[in-house]
């Protein structure tokens, strides 16, 4: 665990440097795409084209779960068979016949079908021969254990010479199948960690004067709510992130941070 968050701050270092140096994410007429300016989430379990089945069954119905990471492909070729937009989603999937199994899957499922109906590939192929587009979402498992599973998205968009990286989390209670919020993994009351984790990310900030925050950075943190944090359970800690453009410039990349809070489902 120790040398997870060793890695994941290491890369959030590498992201707070590029942003204080002022760097786009991407200049026009690149290449290719350059390297990430966000902090590197630690690497999945299972690689993301994970065949069914690569991931063996749990040893418990409710407090483990067997999955298997299936990749949705669908990337777009130029008229000489090369690769122009390299579109994909890695869907997780639970193993087993179980109705929670069931409901989860399908929930995973909607989240892949509106990530395709919202970023469509129809473009003239003409617009993307000059070099390989993006737009990818890749799966990590970061928590499988004390009856949860947490599913980290991370989507990669690079167009036109500009580069994103920004992140989700799905989080599900494995005993019911259904979709677990902040307000369900602790025994405070909802007020209280909503204060909690707000007064973490503004600490956050003050510990990293380094990075060009927005001025209502703070305030946009205090209007926050409980339920419109994206997060994910990491190991049983809760990782809060904010997207792209919210607390600072678009070349910081999103934020990560690790709030020391531990899932207590």
């Amino acid at each position: 665990m120790k040398r997870r968050y060793l890695a994941l701050f290491l890369g959030l270092a590498l992201a707070l440097s590029a942003c204080g140096a002022g760097e786009n994410a991407g200049a026009p007429g690149q290449s290719s795409p350059p390297p990430s300016q966000t902090a590197q989430l630690p690497e999945p379990s299972v690689p993301a084209a994970a065949a069914p089945g690569a991931v063996p069954a749990a040893d418990g119905a409710t407090e483990t779960a067997g999955y298997s990471i299936e990749r949705q492909d669908r990337s777009v070729h130029n008229k000489d068979g090369s690769l122009a937009l390299s579109w994909y989603y890695d869907l997780v999937q639970l193993t087993g016949d179980t109705d929670q199994a069931q409901a989860i899957n399908d929930s995973l499922n909607g989240h892949c079908e509106a990530f395709f109906d919202d970023n469509s590939g129809d473009l003239p192929l003409e617009k993307r021969a000059d070099d390989l587009w993006l737009n990818t979402m890749d799966a990590a498992v970061t928590h499988n254990g004390d009856g949860l599973l947490s599913v980290n998205m991370t989507r990669t968009w690079y167009m036109g010479g500009v580069a994103n990286t920004d992140y989700q989390g799905y989080t599900y209670d494995l005993s019911t199948g259904e979709a677990v919020g902040l307000a369900d993994l602790t025994s405070q009351d909802h007020d209280t960690l909503a204060t909690t984790l707000r007064e973490i990310v503004k600490a956050y900030m003050a510990s990293h004067p380094e990075v060009d925050w927005l001025d209502d950075a703070a305030d946009l943190v205090d209007s926050r709510s409980l339920e419109d944090m994206l997060f994910w359970v990491d190991g049983g800690e809760i990782v809060l992130c904010f997207s792209t453009y919210d607390l600072s410039p678009g070349a910081c990349g999103p934020t990560l941070i690790p709030t020391g809070v531990m899932a207590e489902h």
